[in-house]
């Protein structure tokens, strides 16, 4: 029986999972802001307390795109994104993709970005 309910939920299972949000490339992150990519802290302003990246635009990862497109930003302008551990990043890139921004970057969690 166990058997047979893993096999009916299985490819539910890994429908789920996979590229659903980008994943972390801290590395790519980091050449595209040397490049001049802008860069968009997702996280909150609790959060923020604890220090940000130079010149990071403060957008909640629930509000990416209206608060990206109330700034008038391209949609083919590089984009950086982080939050604390680089999920609310990774969803607000999804978000902005689904949007049509084509050069956005999950750059991860601050403490490894400001590490690096």
């Amino acid at each position: 029986m166990r058997r047979l309910l893993l096999l009916l939920i299985a490819p539910m299972l890994l429908a789920c999972g996979g590229d659903k949000f980008p994943a972390v490339d801290t590395e790519l992150a980091l050449a595209k802001l040397a490049a001049g990519a802008a860069v968009i802290d997702v996280r909150t302003a609790k959060e923020r307390e604890s220090g940000v990246l130079p010149n990071a635009i403060p957008i909640l990862h629930t509000e990416i795109v209206a608060g990206v497109t109330d700034l008038g930003v391209s949609k083919d302008q590089s984009l950086v994104l982080y939050c604390r551990s680089g999920r609310r990043s990774g969803i607000a890139v999804a978000a902005l993709r689904e949007a049509g921004y084509t050069e956005v970057t999950n750059g991860g969690g601050y403490a490894e970005l400001h590490e690096a």
